[in-house]
């Protein structure tokens, strides 16, 4: 029989703040978490606004104990640790409790690396290209660049543009011997890391994953990438209505950033020490679109049939979804694809199953949002609320189905699907129910 996975833990870092709870309370209320961007300077950007995380609402020094490993950690590293630190704490997991050799650690990791806004201000930038441009000398630049760089950064602090070191953080600071990964699939790779955390489980590999997301592209050239890019909302004047998913005047998302863990556990083993239980995963899909870089096949055949293997690999027919989680990324394309392979794999019951977008109020987290979406999904099946798509003003005639729109609405939900679309086709679709025994 195959080993079952259930969710015994969950810690979240997002714009609202740490923790679970001032996360679902925000969603579930339909605040955005829009600002003007603090981090950097960003007056003269075409896009000034952002779901960021201040440093008046997250402390990373209130969760990492070595406070001197944090001057080289990313910020995307400094939240994951502390999203971490609460999902262990969240699943009562005591010392000695999980076998290290079978206690793993698989994460979806983005921009944690030489994009940093800390770690272009370490390197000095500005100062490096000014001395090329008055130099007529190449070999002195570059010599002139490196002095300035050896100069000014902690030794360590090169660490930072690997990609791994989420996972490396994490599993020294939990003592998790067991597989360890890092996965870069752009906006799916959280929920293909939760994905793989689930088949380490159901193969025997591992007992215990601490597994989810972090990433945090709200820098210079974050904000600058994804504006050229195209798929950006410019509407500086009203940035917290900004972010529309299937509106019909949407015009881009809004960027976000945080990280968002789980631990899933092998259901004996969480039975064993008497752990919670929120849920189980029970389904798990990833497919490539194989298309273009940037767009999605207009008929939506990858999106569609990812949902279908998930579904499959449930053992669950599409009528008996009570909530879809919806990638809804708020830009004409991707709403608009997702909506017709919603149709494609539900049939007449798309127009029955409600379905919404978090990232109408948390902005997109692009590594990370899979692994959020799957904690508000996790938590509208706890208290039984499905939670809304805020900003939900024009309807779109290519996009008709039910977004629960503006409020949240009281529902019973036993069975829920996420999805999460990436670019370069990538696609990954997880199933979470309310647990029951067999």
């Amino acid at each position: 029989m195959k080993r079952r996975a259930v969710i015994s833990g969950m810690g979240i870092v997002s714009p609202y703040g740490p923790g679970i709870d001032v996360f679902w309370d925000s969603i579930s209320f339909g605040v955005s978490a829009a600002k003007s961007i603090s981090g950097f300077d960003a007056k003269d950007y075409p896009v000034r606004f952002a779901a960021e995380i201040t440093a008046d609402r997250y402390n990373p020094r209130d969760f990492i104990s070595n406070k001197k490993s944090i001057k080289i950690m990313s910020k995307a590293v400094r939240f994951v640790l502390g999203a971490a630190e609460m999902a262990v704490r969240d699943s009562g997991l005591s010392e000695g409790a999980c076998d290290p050799q079978r206690f793993g650690v698989t994460i979806g990791a983005g921009g944690v690396g030489p994009v940093d806004t800390e770690l272009w201000s370490e390197i000095q930038y500005g100062e490096a290209a000014r001395r090329v441009q008055e130099s007529d000398n190449d070999r002195e630049n570059v010599g002139q660049i490196f002095k300035i760089v050896m100069g000014q950064i902690n030794p360590l602090t090169p660490l930072k543009i690997l990609p791994n070191m989420a996972a490396a953080h994490i599993a020294i600071i939990h003592q998790a011997r067991g597989s360890n990964y890092t996965i870069a699939t752009a906006c799916t790779s959280s929920s293909q890391a939760i994905g793989e955390a689930l088949r380490q489980i159901q193969r025997g590999e591992n007992d215990l994953v601490i597994t989810g997301g972090t990433d945090s592209m709200i820098n210079p050239m974050g904000v600058l990438g994804f504006n050229m890019l195209g798929v950006l909302s410019r509407n500086n004047d009203n940035y917290r209505k900004a972010s529309r998913p299937f509106d019909k005047k949407r015009d881009g998302f809004m960027l976000g950033e945080g990280a968002a863990i789980l631990t899933l556990e092998e259901l004996e083993h969480c039975r064993k020490r008497n752990g919670k239980i929120y849920g189980e995963v029970v389904g798990y899909a990833t497919t490539s679109d194989a298309f273009r870089i940037t767009d999605e096949p207009p008929d939506g055949y990858g999106i569609a049939e990812v949902m279908r293997r998930a579904l499959e690999d449930a053992g669950i027919p599409p009528e008996n979804i009570d909530y879809i989680n919806a990638h809804g990324t708020s830009t004409q394309m991707n709403d608009r694809t997702e909506t017709r392979a919603i149709k494609q794999v539900f049939g007449d019951c798309a127009y029955d199953v409600p379905i919404s977008s978090t990232k109408s109020m948390i902005g997109h987290w692009a590594a990370a949002c899979g692994a959020a979406e799957l904690i508000a999904s996790a938590m509208a099946m706890k208290h039984g609320l499905l939670p809304p798509t805020i900003n939900y003003e024009e309807p779109d005639p290519d996009c008709d189905l039910n977004y629960v729109p503006n409020q949240a609405i009281p529902q019973e939900i036993k069975i829920c699907l996420s999805n999460s679309f990436g670019f370069g086709g990538q696609n990954a679709c997880l199933i979470i129910r309310r647990f029951k025994e067999e």
